[in-house]
């Protein structure tokens, strides 16, 4: 039984601010002023990238060899882990992302390509990318920037179409 104005603070002062600054708090700030960073680094990618090329960056040694005639590398994530939707893998696979101008490209636990033909559609999930492809399959990456990295890979999608 709770009497009427039993356990009420009884002081005059009301507090208009936050008394919880625990590591939550503190890492749901880091996470959203991430995010918004990476909105506007997508942003002006995406406003550059219709009139210019997307930039090519140097290939490094793990990339190389797995390199096409005439294929570039654009942009790299590391620590990109990689999932197919409802395997089995719930850790999924952890590796480095290469975006070429043909593809995407997966080094790590496991080796992955993704002709940028055969993504069909690319959606973001919080820091997550989810692609749909050809023939109903998907997958999901979970990487850093990823609202950049789709921005480059629609640029690039649109280089290898004209």
């Amino acid at each position: 039984m709770q009497l009427p104005g039993r356990d009420r603070d009884s002081s005059p002062r009301i507090v208009d601010e936050s008394t919880e600054e625990g590591p939550a708090l503190r890492d749901a700030s880091v996470v959203a002023e991430r995010a918004m960073s990476d909105a506007s680094a997508a942003r002006d990618a995406r406003n550059r990238l219709r009139t210019s090329p997307v930039p090519a960056i140097e290939a490094d040694e793990r990339i190389a060899p797995h390199l096409l005639a005439g294929e570039v590398v654009h942009g790299l994530r590391s620590h990109a882990i990689l999932r197919a939707p409802g395997g089995d893998e719930a850790l999924g696979y952890g590796g480095t992302l290469y975006l070429t101008s043909r593809r995407l490209v997966h080094l790590g636990q496991v080796i992955v390509t993704v002709q940028l033909t055969d993504i069909m559609e690319s959606s973001l999930a919080g820091e997550r990318i989810l692609l749909s492809l050809r023939g109903g399959e998907g997958l999901t990456l979970d990487l850093d920037r990823p609202r950049l990295l789709r921005a480059e890979m629609a640029a690039a999608t649109r280089q290898l179409r004209a």
